[in-house]
């Protein structure tokens, strides 16, 4: 009688074992891909020799990951809609129709953003730069699709694997071009073609394992219509944490470029180690919340240890940042010590942000997580129109707008407590 509950508990464990190993190679992946990019950004800033030239690299590689942000939103959905499937079970429904509409969405949109707007963000070699961007841009969409269904089967290691190669091709690709002085066509191919070429490595290793056993649990339009509801709100984050370099090279026109060169390496240098870990942390948040007793709000030493950490980070900043501007860039740039604190202040207020955003997803309050990112964004590129000199502009932007969503996030999470709490009182 005893031997059916045994085998039930046997099970769970190696699959909470898998799980944890999963895990944690998606973290050792996060790693690597983390490691590659700010390597690539450092290196850039001390190989190209021009200060124009480095503004465009870094606002080709903010728009490539600006609008691969955005696509990159169709991951969750795929992720939420997607199942091991069986004999027997319910019919079985395909994302092929909904991959092929994708590409081609993102191929079109993507293709047309780049002829409206390819003369203003890449004034030299636009034409290659707006074809290296959309065959990014497809690649992308590969790779949310991809990892959405890995995710939603439970196959971790091909998450993993698939994080890694791209971050590793994409980053040898880059740095030799770089050490070799390749035209920045070339590099941006080098950026680009990654996304798709790791996707086909790493699929011809696991279809046949994939291939007939999974199913969605929507039909084709829903899931384009759910997809678009968190499309929206992963592009405003891509404008806040990668998007910047490129808003900084089309607003900042009246700017000499060594003004927009320090401004840009200062926010890539500085903004990374604040926002990043914590987006990592998004699904761990989520859960947390879920568990929670607090409702949707964080324990009071939670908001201790984050208060510590800002100010020993804006203080740290003051000193850290221009001797960090000036050696990454042999001194070819500088920022003061104040404009250092201040975005890394900025960093922090976003980084709060991927704290309120799971506290709201937590309880499935998706309008108002989606409010607060796009008022952030939009707030953000409204202080672009202020009559200031650029420095103080790009200080302004960078720190109303998360302040903005920061106030849509804190009054829906007391307001939904608050309604939690009087629930609860009435009972």
């Amino acid at each position: 009688m005893m031997k059916r509950p045994i085998v039930v508990v046997t099970k769970v464990v190696t699959i909470g074992r898998t799980e944890s190993r999963g895990l944690v190679l998606i973290l050792a992946a996060t790693a690597v891909a983390g490691v590659s990019g700010y390597a690539i950004q450092l290196l850039a800033a001390a190989f190209i020799p021009s200060a124009a030239g480095y503004v465009l690299f870094s606002a080709f590689w903010s728009a490539m990951y600006l609008l691969g942000s955005a696509v990159g939103g169709v991951q969750q959905e795929v992720a939420r809609a997607t199942h091991a499937w069986a004999e027997g079970d319910e019919p079985r429904r395909s994302l092929k129709p909904f991959l092929l509409g994708a590409v081609l969405v993102v191929a079109v949109v993507g293709g047309v953003l780049a002829i409206v707007t390819g003369q203003i963000a890449f004034t030299t070699d636009h034409v290659m730069l707006d074809l290296a961007l959309v065959t990014g841009l497809v690649g992308y969409v590969l790779t949310s699709i991809a990892t959405g269904l890995f995710y939603g089967v439970h196959r971790l290691a091909a998450v993993a694997a698939l994080v890694a190669i791209d971050a590793v091709v994409r980053g040898v690709a880059v740095v030799t071009g770089l050490i070799v002085g390749a035209p920045l066509s070339a590099l941006a191919f080098a950026i680009a073609v990654p996304f798709g070429l790791a996707v086909a490595v790493v699929w011809v290793a696991v279809r046949s394992r994939l291939r007939g056993r999974y199913t969605v649990d929507v039909s084709t339009g829903r899931l384009a219509r759910n997809a678009l509801h968190t499309v929206v709100a992963a592009a405003a984050i891509g404008l806040l944490v990668t998007g910047m370099p490129l808003v900084f090279r089309v607003a900042l026109t009246d700017a000499s470029a060594v003004t927009v060169a320090s401004l840009t390496l200062l926010v890539t240098l500085s903004r990374a180690p604040f926002i990043i870990p914590v987006m990592a942390l998004q699904s761990y948040l989520i859960v947390s919340f879920r568990s929670s007793d607090a409702r949707g709000l964080l324990p009071r030493r939670w908001w201790v240890a984050i208060a510590a950490g800002a100010v020993a980070a804006v203080a740290l900043a003051w000193f850290v940042g221009p001797w960090a501007v000036s050696l990454v860039s042999s001194g070819q740039y500088d920022v003061d010590g104040l404009t250092s604190s201040l975005v890394v202040l900025s960093a922090v207020l976003v980084g709060l942000m991927c704290v309120t955003g799971p506290a709201l997803l937590a309880r499935s309050d998706h309008f108002a997580y989606a409010l607060g990112w796009v008022l952030a964004a939009a707030s953000t590129l409204a202080c672009f129109l202020l009559p200031l000199e650029p420095v103080a502009l790009v200080l302004v932007a960078l720190i109303t707008g998360p302040v903005v969503g920061l106030v849509v996030h804190g009054v829906a999470i007391v307001r939904g407590s608050g309604s939690r709490a009087d629930t609860g009182s009435l009972r």
